[in-house]
């Protein structure tokens, strides 16, 4: 991991982009009070660094017909492999994200899926996934937070903190 050193200038860009989710160098400066330039060079710089990449519109699963969310936990096989299982259930259709995991559990695979003959079908493909001992899916009845934006889940102490310790 490269070292990151970040100050009070780059909170305040990095928490802009997070709020908003788009690059707009101009709205950034005009909002933040900092120039162009140096939006522009701090942002080439998060990039170089692996803290910033691409853009990403956030796509809202219920509206676009993916009813359920489900919320599985895996004990697999102990010993090497664990990547290729891991792989193997990043590739089930549905599967936003997968967890290899201390504890009594392996990993823990979150999906969105259409409905209960895809839910069937998600669950195959667990079971059949060389490795898998266990599994146990729960469906998500209501969310009360879903936030995949990273600086809007800490309060502002929370971020000095990160300043000061860079």
């Amino acid at each position: 991991m490269a070292e990151v050193n970040l100050d009070k200038k780059d909170f305040k860009i990095l928490r802009w982009l997070d709020r908003e989710g788009d690059i707009d160098v101009d709205e950034v400066s005009d909002e933040l009070g900092i120039s162009t330039s140096t939006v522009y060079y701090r942002l080439d710089k998060y990039r170089k660094q692996g803290i910033l990449s691409g853009t990403v519109s956030k796509i809202d699963a219920h509206e676009l017909g993916l009813e359920l969310t489900a919320i599985t936990e895996i004990r697999s096989t102990y010993g090497p492999g664990y990547d290729e299982i891991g792989e193997e259930l990043t590739d089930i259709s549905g599967v936003q994200t997968v967890y290899f995991m201390l504890g009594d559990k392996s990993f823990t695979v979150i999906a969105h899926l259409r409905d209960h003959d895809h839910l069937q079908e998600y669950i195959d493909d667990i079971i059949h996934t060389d490795g898998v001992e266990h599994s146990s899916t729960q469906i998500v009845l209501q969310t009360f937070k879903d936030e995949s934006r990273l600086l809007v889940n800490y309060d502002d102490e929370d971020l000095e903190a990160l300043i000061e310790s860079g």
